[in-house]
């Protein structure tokens, strides 16, 4: 447990399957009728999967990715800590590293999360090792969509068939992800988390490369 004592306030690891089941429910809505209905004038409550929202529309949807993304840079680190307990190449030194991916020291992010970070447990982990094709396209989607949301932009009337093919390139990072660690130590019936599939050659899904 962390915590911020000139505040008063702790924290703890969100669970794995939470943060799975939010996107989960998250990508069903966004395939809803509702879904599109609420991005169609006039204003309207939108009721999602897990709440009620009550403000603008492109607020909502901009929140709703925000946290797609922010969960899936909070599932990796977690899936790789128990991937190299599997491995056996557990150290403090490895961990402390997984919960700091900017202390691989390249200046861009996703060389940090997604190729040094797994690298670190085991090279054949790497995204860019694994789907070359994924890797660039996660470069392109950090430069022209993470980052801007994340730095005091938000969508502008966004299309809902937009919107899902942002989170369809979420679900992609949850496949490689499931592909060397197995969605069904977290919950049975993890295989069928929705937008995701297992793209990946089938067996490797063990914590194991």
């Amino acid at each position: 447990m962390r915590a911020a004592p000139t505040f008063g306030l702790k924290f703890d690891n969100i669970p794995l399957i939470n943060l799975r089941m939010e996107f989960n429910q998250t990508y069903k809505f966004l395939h809803s009728p509702e879904a599109a209905d609420g991005l169609r004038p006039p204003i309207k409550p939108i009721r999602t999967n897990l709440f009620i929202w009550g403000g603008m529309p492109n607020d909502l949807m901009t929140l709703l990715l925000q946290r797609a993304i922010l969960g899936v840079e909070a599932y990796l680190p977690g899936a790789l800590k128990h991937t190299s307990a599997v491995l056996g190449n557990i150290s403090k030194e490895l961990w402390e590293k997984l919960d700091r991916p900017f202390s691989f020291r390249s200046k861009s992010a996703v060389a940090n999360i997604y190729h040094h970070m797994p690298e670190a447990v085991h090279p054949e982990l790497s995204l860019r090792h694994l789907d070359q094709p994924l890797y660039e396209a996660t470069i392109a989607f950090y430069r022209e969509v993470r980052n801007p949301i994340f730095h005091g932009q938000l969508l502008s009337d966004p299309d809902i068939s937009n919107l899902q093919a942002a989170f369809l390139h979420v679900a992609r990072l949850y496949e490689w992800i499931d592909y060397w660690f197995d969605p069904e130590k977290l919950v049975k019936g993890g295989k069928a988390f929705s937008g995701v599939h297992l793209r990946y050659p089938k067996g490797a899904s063990n914590g194991a490369p």
